[in-house]
């Protein structure tokens, strides 16, 4: 078979993976905290990735200079614990079809930090497409186009809608950001030692906040099977197996392909929570989530 069509295909796995993602995730997070899922997921991933890499790359795992260090701690950290927490709390608060469709903007933040730090100058076309993918995600937000929040915040007050489309950003901006530092340490080491240290380093991050918290392990949820279940799905599929899909399509399809493929994963995650959660979208969130997945697809094949 051809090898661009097999890295297409395992991408368009790892997407579908991906969709499900929110079908376990939010039943886990009405019974645990937030920061117990994502702390699940990174003992899990530590464990495997460990396993791994002490079997097969273990002259790799250490050795690095002092900035990939830096970098992988910040991944670890910002896009591997504080992200994957700030996304988790807001389906406490928003429909996660939106949380998910938020996320689509992480290419812009991606491009606005590597102009910022890096000196990268985007094309001007891309500024036309960031202002439509922008107006388009606060029309899925917020389809009734009320933005009283911004009076609730200046005098110190938020809703809980709007205190769940925040974290959805934030989230988005944690991972655009983790992506930018990781593009100089993903030259230098090898993927399974990148998410390696970046489970580890999210994990560390993670007991930390738990620890600050004051939150408790849960245990007497642990025993029920409907609990357990959506914790283990969610870390050995949505997590572990989608990477390991999805870095390997990387190395064989084009920029672009992976690129479209990848939209895969917002739209069937739309469709999965609407069937099975009732997560429904209504009209004008249907089309500004159209043209935002069709703005970011386009800045993304102009920087593919």
């Amino acid at each position: 078979m051809n090898s661009s069509l097999v890295g297409t295909l395992l991408i368009a796995i790892a997407a579908t993976l991906w969709a499900t993602d929110s079908l376990f995730r939010v039943p886990a997070v009405q019974s645990v905290h937030p920061t117990f899922i994502v702390l699940f997921e990174h003992v899990i991933g530590v464990i495997v990735l460990l396993t791994w890499t002490c079997l097969r790359d273990r002259k790799r795992l250490l050795g690095h200079s002092f900035k990939s260090w830096i970098s992988l701690f910040f991944i670890g950290f910002g896009g591997s614990a504080f992200a994957t927490v700030l996304f988790t709390a807001s389906f406490l608060y928003i429909n996660p079809s939106v949380a998910i469709l938020i996320q689509k903007l992480q290419p812009i933040v991606v491009i606005l930090l590597a102009f910022l730090f890096l000196g990268e100058k985007p094309k001007a076309s891309f500024w036309g497409w960031a202002l439509v993918a922008i107006a388009a995600a606060l029309v899925v937000s917020f389809p009734g186009l009320d933005f009283h929040f911004l009076a609730l915040m200046i005098h110190g007050g938020i809703d809980l809608h709007s205190q769940g489309v925040i974290y959805a950003l934030l989230a988005a901006v944690l991972w655009g950001a983790a992506t930018v530092v990781g593009k100089s340490v993903s030259s230098n080491l090898a993927p399974v030692i990148v998410t390696f240290w970046r489970y580890f380093f999210g994990l560390i991050a993670l007991l930390l906040l738990f620890y600050i918290g004051g939150e408790s392990i849960p245990v007497a949820a642990l025993h029920q099977t409907s609990t357990l279940r959506p914790l283990i799905y969610i870390a050995f599929f949505p997590g572990l197996t989608a990477l390991l899909f999805y870095y390997s399509g990387l190395r064989r399809a084009s920029a672009i392909t992976a690129t479209f493929t990848e939209l895969l994963y917002p739209v069937s995650a739309v469709v999965l929570n609407w069937v099975f959660l009732g997560a429904s979208l209504n009209i004008v969130q249907i089309l500004g989530g159209i043209a935002l997945l069709y703005s970011v697809f386009q800045i993304s094949v102009l920087f593919a």
